[in-house]
Formats: structure tokens, sequence, C-alpha cells
């Protein structure tokens, strides 16, 4: 079997595959594994391409983590700790409680600080019938447009609900897609009590799944192989027999395509019998993140591993220092925004600039270093479920994994193991 693609997607469907006893060979285009969730080196340290986190509802993920035998002690586990500074540097904060879901958000809520008792009521009761599965639209609208028939208000809208959707959507409230939001909320908070959980990774990423996705599936017969783009799907009697890679055809009974939805169109749309499918990647959108590492003295650090930020181009700063990086913030920047137009230097300044007042005691940085993405993620807008395909297309041995497919999920990490892992088990059924 031949996957292309290793990303999270493509190691958790190689991985899998393994698991249940096939032979798997995969092709990354790159120098290195993990996508769009990697390691990078930055100033002779190691970070990642992105400040990623995991929720404790990320069941699909943590599984195959300790399959491979990630420790625990990976994570710095907490409850839910939400800790937003606006301009005025009034605090918003949102804590779990320690009772069973769904009373760890309602009396979060209730007890949330920042809001007035309207705004906490209003918040309250969306709780609660989000709990009583009585929010997710029939037909789908935007989470601006859900919160607004929900009744909450514009001080809830502004301060904890549209952080929260671009956070985890990385999608403007406005065209983002309410069914999606409402899955992640019903995931996060209605199930187990540490499902709300938030977990840091206390090592760079590529440590957290690459590097033992590859141990394991070497170990166990197959073979990866890095810079090897594939450029072209060999097709003959509407099977997939192999791929054209560097000019070599690699023959295979089975490809999977673990590629994001544009680098999956140069393979598929020349093939006749996958059109369909072409047109409907063609429909998908990117939205970007931007991470911006700024080090300062070692001394530096915050009051919470991870705090919000309102009214700025900054967002989120995530204190690496449970990563042993002290004094190493990654400021994030989820979703479009004015902040695109500006270059490297010019951002770096400004998210530079914005702390000093968010946290004037700090002292000027010893280094900026920025990181975006354009195309971090699809965009979770309006009706995207509508277009996410399947696992299986057209022809019957040809395969696709990737967050994008039809999880319900955004753009995460867990979107992408869970495609990965119900792709190889979907391999696994139709070979028996």
């Amino acid at each position: 079997m031949l996957i292309v693609g290793g990303g999270w997607a493509g190691l958790s469907c190689a991985v899998e595959l393994t698991r249940l006893g096939h032979s798997v060979q995969l092709f990354e285009s790159a120098r290195q594994l993990g996508g769009r969730a990697r390691r990078i080196v930055m100033a002779n340290t190691t970070v990642d391409n992105g400040q990623h986190l995991l929720l404790g509802a990320y069941h699909h993920t943590l599984r195959l983590l300790a399959f491979l035998g990630v420790p625990d002690s990976t994570f710095l586990r907490q409850p839910l700790h939400l800790s937003l500074r606006d301009s005025h540097n009034q605090l918003i904060e949102l804590k779990t409680a320690d009772w069973p879901a769904p009373l760890n958000l309602l009396f979060g809520l209730l007890r949330a600080k920042g809001f007035g008792l309207t705004d906490r009521l209003r918040a309250l009761q969306f709780g609660a019938q989000l709990w009583r599965h009585k929010v997710m639209p029939e037909c789908d609208i935007s989470v601006d447009d859900l919160l607004q028939q929900q009744h909450q208000t514009a001080s809830l809208i502004q301060r904890l609900w549209k952080p929260l959707c671009l956070a985890s959507l990385n999608t403007p409230i406005e065209a983002a897609s309410a069914q999606v939001f409402v899955r992640v909320l019903t995931d996060t908070f209605c199930h187990q009590q540490h499902d709300a959980d938030v977990l840091l990774p206390r090592v760079d990423l590529s440590m957290l799944l690459p590097d033992r996705a590859v141990e394991y599936i070497e170990q166990h017969g197959g073979k990866v192989h890095l810079s090897h783009r594939v450029d072209q799907l060999l097709v003959e009697n509407a099977q997939v027999t192999g791929v054209l890679c560097h000019d070599m055809i690699h023959t295979t009974d089975c490809v999977v395509l673990a590629l994001p939805p544009h680098a999956c169109l140069p393979l598929i749309k020349p093939v006749a019998a996958l059109q369909n499918l072409a047109y409907h990647l063609g429909g998908f959108s990117y939205e970007p993140i931007c991470t911006v590492y700024i080090q300062y003295p070692t001394t530096v650090s915050t009051d919470q591993p991870m705090e919000g930020l309102l009214g700025t181009i900054a967002q989120w700063v995530i204190d690496r220092r449970i990563t042993g990086q002290h004094g190493l913030m990654a400021v994030v920047i989820s979703g479009p925004g004015s902040h695109m137009q500006l270059d490297h230097t010019q951002l770096a300044n400004q998210v530079c600039t914005e702390l000093k007042q968010a946290f004037p005691h700090w002292p000027q940085p010893d280094d900026v270093q920025v990181i975006c993405e354009k195309r971090a993620t699809f965009s979770c807008r309006i009706d995207i479920n509508r277009i996410r395909p399947d696992n299986a297309t057209a022809i019957p041995n040809l395969w696709l994994a990737g967050d994008y497919t039809n999880t319900g999920y955004p753009a995460t990490i867990e979107g992408a193991v869970q495609s990965g892992l119900r792709c190889a088990q979907h391999i696994h059924a139709h070979q028996q």
C-alpha cells in the first residue's frame, strides 16, 4: 500500500494499516514529516511551524499517541482556563469547575469574570441548550447568526465566543460554520469532564507523532521516503496501478492521497472518474495562521501558560517555558486580517508593541521570528460539510485522508488523525 503525504493524517493512516498487518510505503515530498504540525529550527533552537495545543476531547489522537508509547507526562494537562485581557487591561476569565460535564462548563460560565450578570445568564442558557442538543441548526448558518439566535449579548460575542470560534475553526464568526462550531463545543463540554482539558506539548510536534510513527512503521517492515514528490497517478481499467515519482513507476494495489485539497487536485484532475471529486476539492478556500516567536530574557513569564489578548493583532500568547524554553513566547494570530498586509518586520514590530502595552514590566525582546502559513487550514465556512468528501473515492483502490474529509471537525490535529485512522480501517475492511 502506498500513502502519498506525511502529515498527521498520512502518518496516522500508515500506523493503523501497519498495526492491521499491511505493508506500507509512505512518500513525502518535503525533507521532513509532519505537514502543518512539525518542528523547525529557529535561532539554534527547535520550535513548531505553528503553536498547537490538544484538548482532552481529542480521543483518537491521544489513543494513537499512547499506542506509540507517548507518556501522559509529555503534556502539561490542565482544566480549561481562558484568560484574556482587553485594550483597557481588564481581565476576562473563564474556568471550568471540577464537576462532571456539563456542570463544569455551566458553573464556569456562571462565575466567569469580566461579564455582567445578564451576560453570564445568557451564556448559561446557551450552555444548557447545547447540553440538551437543541442548538445544532438543521441548515447551516454562520456562528454569528447562531449566537444572535441564542440571544447572546454583544459583550459575550465579542469577548468570548468570537475568540473561541477563531481559535477552534480559524474562520471569522461572520463566515464560520455553526454546525462545525457546535460539534466542537459539544464534544468538548457535553460528554466527559476532562474532555475540556487543555494539553500543551512539552516537546516539539515532530517528537510527538512523526518521529515515533516512522520508527513504528519501519520496525514493522514499512518504508518512509522523504523528498519524494508523486507526480502522477497511474490508472488502468478504473483501478490505480501505481504512481509516477522522480520518473520512476511504483506499482501498488492501493493508494491513499493524504494531501490537502489543493495538492490533490493536480493528481486527480487528469482522471476522468474523479472529475466530481476534483470539482468539490476546487471549492475549498483557505485561511492563514501566523506565529510570532519572541525571545525575552529567561526571567520573563506569563501568569498562565496561555493568555489571550483582545482588540489587538496578537490573539494568544503561549509561554514556551513548558518546553524548557524560558522567556520564549509564541504569539498566535489566527485567520485573515489586516496583519496579512504587513511584511514580517512590520508584523513583528506591531506584535512586540502590543505585548509591551499588555505586559509593561517586560523588557525589550532579544530576538523575534515570524512564521506565516498562508494556507494553514481550510476555511471552515458555512455549508463546508456539503463539499467535504468521504475517504472512499470513485476508484475502488484510491482513498483520501486529511482533516478536510468528512469528519465534522475543523482543520485540527484531531480531525487529521480521525481521518487517517478511519481511512485505514475502511481499507482493511474493503480488502477482507
